[in-house]
């Protein structure tokens, strides 16, 4: 009985915080709704994206990656892009019910933003911290990206910046496909390699996977 009782509390307290921990991260999540806006610390500067495509894939050196663009797949494929933006989220690590604390201050996740201004590149990277719910192993993901700081990394000739340094703030709702994930990131990476003029993978490879049997998939897709 005393077996029975000392069970059933542990049952409960693991439930208590579990499900507190659930709770707090819906209410911290607050709006579901796609978006993605960055500003230019100090004013002076901002953009927003009218989000069309977001997508959620595995990731064999992270724990997912996560895509938002205001382009469609075609137009990334084609590549004969004017003016678009493109964010690229890698979730490190999910943060852990008991193991890691909910604060805006620590860093999970890796970002990269492109944007596209006519027809010249920027590429903005930076770090920040976000809580999910779902993941890809549930077909479907929500995160909210707290603010966190971008700074121009890499960018084409023409490029003119106007928001460096950059405050990113975004909210990912979308589904979780492997295959349209990976057919959209080998497009930007490819877009983004032929506007530098030099090899940038966007999206790492995993030596253990055919990419040939991706790309088979894509035209198949396409």
């Amino acid at each position: 009985m005393a077996h029975l009782s000392r069970l059933s509390l542990l049952i409960g307290i693991v439930c208590m915080s579990s499900c507190a921990y659930v709770d707090h991260a819906r209410h911290w999540m607050g709006d579901f709704v796609p978006s993605v806006n960055v500003a230019r610390v100090g004013g002076g500067g901002h953009m927003s994206m009218d989000i069309t495509t977001a997508v959620c894939t595995s990731d064999p050196f992270v724990h997912t990656s996560l895509w938002m663009t205001d382009l469609s797949y075609k137009q990334i494929e084609n590549g004969d892009i004017q003016n678009g933006q493109i964010l690229h989220i890698e979730m490190l690590f999910p943060p852990r019910a008991g193991e890691t604390p909910i604060d805006p201050a620590a860093t999970n996740l890796s970002l990269r933003y492109i944007v596209i201004s006519n027809n010249e590149v920027g590429v903005y990277e930076g770090g920040g911290f976000g809580y999910p719910i779902g993941g890809h192993e549930d077909g479907e993901m929500s995160l909210r990206v707290e603010p966190s700081g971008l700074a121009l990394a890499e960018k084409t000739d023409g490029f003119v910046d106007l928001l460096s340094p950059a405050t990113l703030s975004a909210v990912f709702s979308g589904t979780c496909d492997d295959m349209a994930g990976h057919r959209l990131a080998d497009g930007i990476d490819q877009f983004v390699t032929n506007a530098l003029g030099r090899t940038i993978y966007v999206r790492k490879r995993d030596p253990a996977v055919d990419e040939s049997k991706i790309g088979e998939r894509k035209l198949k897709g396409a």
